[in-house]
């Protein structure tokens, strides 16, 4: 996966945990403001809150999960780095220089 769509599905996933706090805000709200209005809006709310604990329960997998993956690519990334130091290095060398050269012959044409 390259550094954009990397960097967009980190987007979306942070788009998703906002909404789902919100939902789950709001969820609250309607439960608290909705207390004491009879036997069947009881009933609705009880069924309501099982099923945002049920929501919240997987939405915690889910962050666990994407921890997880964050963390083994750190570890993959961190051990190509040491494996292959000299290359690593030699690259960052590379881009330095065009970058060098790129911002030093700006004016000059």
């Amino acid at each position: 996966m390259d550094r954009h769509a990397w960097t967009n599905k980190l987007r979306r996933d942070d788009d998703a945990t906002r909404v789902l706090r919100e939902l789950a805000s709001s969820v609250e709200a309607l439960l608290h403001s909705t207390a004491g209005y009879g036997d069947d809006v009881e009933a609705a709310r009880g069924r309501l809150r099982r099923r945002l604990e049920s929501a919240r329960e997987h939405a915690r997998h889910w962050e666990d999960a994407a921890l997880e993956r964050a963390r083994r690519v750190s570890r993959a990334t961190d051990g190509y780095v040491h494996e292959n130091a000299w290359k690593t290095m030699a690259g960052a060398a590379l881009i330095g220089l065009l970058a060098g050269i790129c911002l030093g012959s700006g004016g000059r044409r």
